[in-house]
């Protein structure tokens, strides 16, 4: 095999760990607004919880799976100027998320609207997908930021507070969930295979 071929894997398979990766978080933040769903919803998880616990679980469990059999098929001698330039670009992706959010507080505390920090959250959070999707090389993630930017703004028209706190908050968990439920998914044809 020659050293492209061998750099061209290497290259693919530091994307699949990082989009593994990416299924962890989504499963994580996932359960965080399914669970803020349901409380804007009821006033208290309740019974919804074990259901949110259960699909939080089972993703997370599959990724962690799929994360140790991708690092035990492989070897991790990944080119150096490749895992600078992901966290580089990744870190920036993330920092101007953060930054908006934070910012988005006290803009509309100021306008008198801290009713809509949650859209506003939501809306950086699917907006910030589009330049993942590019650094990763997925077009799932621009679906993803559709779905939960719209679901963001879409919930603006909903003049109940709580009614549109918890839609914004649905609409942003399911994108999550079954994007990590489809990443896993595309996962397999990259999975080792095993000798029987």
């Amino acid at each position: 095999m020659s050293t492209q071929a061998v750099g061209a894997t290497r290259h693919d398979m530091l994307l699949v760990l990082g989009r593994t990766v990416g299924a962890m978080v989504c499963a994580g933040f996932g359960a965080y607004s399914m669970y803020w769903c349901v409380v804007d919803i009821h006033g208290t998880p309740g019974l919804w919880m074990p259901l949110i616990a259960f699909v939080t679980i089972g993703l997370l469990v599959l990724s962690i799976t799929q994360f140790v059999q991708l690092i035990r098929g492989h070897t991790l001698a990944f080119n150096r100027e490749r895992r600078i330039f992901y966290r580089i670009w990744f870190s920036i992706i993330l920092t101007v998320e953060v930054t908006a959010i934070i910012l988005g507080g006290p803009i509309l505390s100021h306008l008198h609207r801290g009713d809509l920090y949650p859209n506003w959250v939501d809306a950086v959070v699917g907006i910030h997908f589009l330049p993942l999707g590019k650094l990763f090389k997925m077009r799932l993630y621009y679906l993803t930021g559709a779905a939960i930017t719209l679901a963001a703004v879409a919930s603006f028209l909903i003049s109940d507070s709580s009614l549109r706190a918890a839609v914004c908050s649905a609409g942003t968990g399911l994108a999550l969930w079954l994007t990590a439920g489809l990443i896993l998914y595309s996962n397999l044809s990259c999975l080792p295979q095993k000798n029987l």
